[in-house]
């Protein structure tokens, strides 16, 4: 009997314990939640700070598609468009943005328009431009709205419409040439044609229009002996070194080269050849005096052009009869007087 009653006793003090527990608990976690949603409330309000300094211009705004509620319409659009651009591939539809834009209309049929147009496909847009006939649509040149539309004869034929804009074409050019042509004249400067002793090498190109040609990389050095300015030793060496390229009757030296693939390199490679035998020419030239020229290239070379024309035979002087002029005169004036007479 005393263990039962001492049994029920400590369930009764566990009871007693396990309450005053139980409301310690309670009391604890409204303490917890009070300063959760305090935290929460200050976090809200840091947070909304936050977004009120963000200026329009502030590229975050392209991102916080829900901070658009109660901007401009116009900033919107430009918003949306920026964020459509910013993410490209990555964009995708949003009920945050599509609030905002609602937000913006200024009755339920505007909102509907802007919620379709939201919502619209590239095909969509392509079935209501009903503007446009694009079986009929021109890709090039100006749009015709019925190509095969009759001729009223309201305009000239094809072949007249060409006349008549070649002839406006030629009107053009005469214009230019009556009023802008003379305002060239205060440009006008003398020509001084450059000196040979200045500038006494020629180079030669060679140009394919319309093609490639392996030609083109072809290059000539060309240029008188006198016009070096060197003294009789220098010249004579340099003629002996020139050997076939000099032709000792018209005094012209000529070299080519295709050597490189490019022109600017091979017209380099000549100029680097010429400047040696220039300077090898003024080396102690009077010690090549006595030696004689060849001149058996020059001379085989124009022999050909002879033979060329060997069967070439003079028309006799005899057989000439040189046309005297008529000495008779005639008057105009008898002329007219005579057709009138007819």
């Amino acid at each position: 009997m005393f263990t039962t009653r001492f049994s029920h006793a400590a369930l009764l003090k566990k009871k007693v314990i396990s309450s005053s527990t139980r409301s310690f608990n309670a009391s604890a976690l409204l303490t917890q939640k009070k300063t959760s949603n305090e935290e929460s409330i200050d976090a809200s309000l840091a947070k909304a700070a936050s977004e009120s300094q963000l200026s329009l211009s502030s590229s975050e705004l392209i991102y916080r598609p829900e901070l658009w509620k109660g901007l401009p319409s116009s900033v919107v659009v430009q918003l949306y468009r920026a964020r459509v651009i910013a993410l490209g591939k990555n964009y995708k539809r949003s009920d945050v943005e599509l609030k905002s834009i609602l937000s913006n209309a200024a009755n339920p049929l505007e909102a509907q328009t802007l919620y379709n147009i939201y919502n619209s496909t590239e095909a969509d847009i392509y079935k209501a431009d009903s503007e446009t006939d694009y079986d009929n649509y021109v890709t090039e040149g100006e749009y015709m709205e019925d190509p095969l539309e009759p001729y009223g004869f309201d305009e000239y034929p094809s072949g007249a419409q060409d006349i008549v804009r070649d002839f406006r074409d030629l009107m053009e050019f005469n214009r230019k040439a009556a009023f802008e042509l003379p305002q060239l004249a205060q440009y006008r400067k003398p020509y001084n044609p450059v000196s040979k002793k200045d500038a006494p090498i020629i180079y030669k190109y060679t140009r394919f229009i319309g093609e490639s040609h392996p030609g083109e990389r072809k290059v000539v050095l060309q240029l008188k002996l006198k016009d070096l300015q060197l003294n009789e030793n220098a010249q004579h060496k340099f003629k002996l070194l020139s050997g076939s390229r000099y032709d000792h009757k018209t005094d012209i030296f000529l070299m080519s080269s295709d050597r490189y693939l490019e022109p600017a390199q091979n017209a380099s490679f000549l100029s680097d050849v010429l400047s040696d035998l220039i300077k090898e020419s003024n080396n102690k030239p009077e010690e090549y005096a006595d030696i004689p020229l060849d001149k058996r290239f020059t001379n085989s070379k124009y022999a050909k052009k002879q033979r060329k024309n060997k069967n070439f035979i003079p028309f006799p002087k005899e057989w000439e009869r040189p046309h005297q002029a008529d000495k008779r005169t005639i008057r105009l004036t008898n002329v007219v007087d005579a057709a009138g007479n007819v």
